[in-house]
């Protein structure tokens, strides 16, 4: 293992080298994806290129694994435990076509891909994305401590996949408690961090695997490390915008509005539009949250859980022979512990909040439905004079 701090000729890949960031949910990835969708064209002009025009390479990558990462197109019903066996809602593959043909079509920039789902996969879809990324590929694993990043995965599935479940059923099935219905493999692979880093060193080379220990007290190592990496000049993948969990508050709200829509048949293009894309990210995610607002936090038996997972994967990966940046012992850093009660009560500001949000989002629908039809009787008019002059 080489445990340092970001060193420019250490960390700094080799031109055309394919830079793959596939850490977990909440370990920092969507602020550097958000500054690399930000800066395009500046990237371009330091010699990275961030293929597509999307935040991240959700919809590419999610073509290739063949998982139904199309929230909008997935099929009723509106249930985050059935996401798995759904068909529709998978990408094309023209999809990742059109993102090879781009990154091909650069002879000589470096190539800086990431979605968090890649963090999820089993050893077949891995390698079947190595193929298709080729032989140039360089993995970035992005790791926080585990008694942080739990919590976080639940709020993140009532935003993200309608979830319904409590939390405390739900830590009840992410840790074992209940043995009838155990949590889904793609959570675990990408919680096992251990066998997670195995994983990529194994099919790629621990060469070309370097993991970063996300710590909030050196606040630039992330940015720090990845600017390295790619060559770029110091502060240019920092970006304002994070990924922050619901509150607790705003989490139960949306479980308890994810129930309401099951019941009623609410389809999940419905789901995505209003709820995900409109109530949640119009309202909650643009008010300012108080210092003093509860977050969901694990309760004591699970963070003790968590706290020993975290060093016994911080031992693991200590062992290994790839590259890693920061201190690995911050996985196994105490968690904070509290029990969970439910809201029953939520104050008026936060529901306000999520009923814009969701008004919000269905004026930007009608807007954008208003335009999409003047545009099509426009080109019906153009087609009509065509057809007059031919007659003619």
């Amino acid at each position: 293992m080489r445990l340092h701090d970001p060193d420019q000729h250490e960390l700094l890949l080799p031109p055309q080298a394919r830079l793959l960031l596939i850490g977990p949910m909440k370990t920092g990835t969507t602020s550097i994806q958000l500054a690399a969708h930000s800066k395009r064209e500046q990237l371009l002009r330091h010699g990275v290129r961030y293929p597509g025009s999307a935040p991240n390479q959700r919809r590419p990558l999610g073509a290739l694994m063949g998982w139904a990462v199309n929230t909008w197109a997935r099929q009723k019903p509106l249930r985050p435990d059935l996401i798995d066996q759904a068909e529709i809602g998978v990408p094309p593959m023209s999809d990742w076509h059109t993102l090879r043909a781009e990154m091909d079509a650069d002879l000589e920039r470096r190539i800086f891909l990431s979605h968090e789902f890649v963090s999820q996969v089993d050893d077949a879809t891995a390698r079947r994305i190595i193929e298709a990324i080729g032989d140039r590929i360089h993995v970035a694993i992005t790791l926080r401590s585990p008694g942080k990043i739990v919590p976080s995965l639940w709020t993140q599935s009532v935003r993200d996949d309608a979830q319904t479940e409590p939390f405390d059923a739900w830590i009840d099935r992410f840790f074992g408690r209940n043995a009838e219905r155990p949590i889904g493999e793609r959570y675990r692979r990408a919680y096992v961090q251990s066998a997670l880093v195995d994983r990529w060193a194994r099919l790629v080379g621990p060469d070309n695997v370097t993991v970063i220990i996300v710590d909030k007290s050196e606040p630039t190592l992330l940015t720090d490390t990845f600017e390295t990496m790619l060559g770029l000049p110091t502060g240019m993948l920092q970006h304002g915008r994070s990924n922050d969990s619901l509150t607790a508050a705003d989490a139960e709200l949306f479980r308890r509005v994810n129930i309401i829509l099951r019941d009623r048949g609410a389809n999940w293009s419905t789901f995505h539009n209003l709820v995900w894309q409109g109530a949640i990210k119009l309202g909650p995610e643009h008010r300012d949250v108080g210092a003093d607002e509860p977050r969901v936090v694990l309760p004591a038996w699970a963070a003790e859980i968590a706290d020993a997972d975290g060093a016994r994967f911080a031992e693991s990966i200590r062992h290994s022979a790839v590259r890693v940046v920061g201190n690995v012992d911050n996985l196994a850093a105490r968690s904070k512990s509290a029990e969970w009660h439910s809201p029953d009560h939520l104050p008026i500001d936060i529901a306000a909040e999520a009923v814009a949000g969701a008004v919000l989002a269905g004026q930007r629908a009608r807007d954008s439905l208003k335009k999409e039809l003047k545009a099509r009787a426009t080109e019906v008019e153009e087609l009509k004079i065509k057809i007059a002059k031919l007659s003619r």
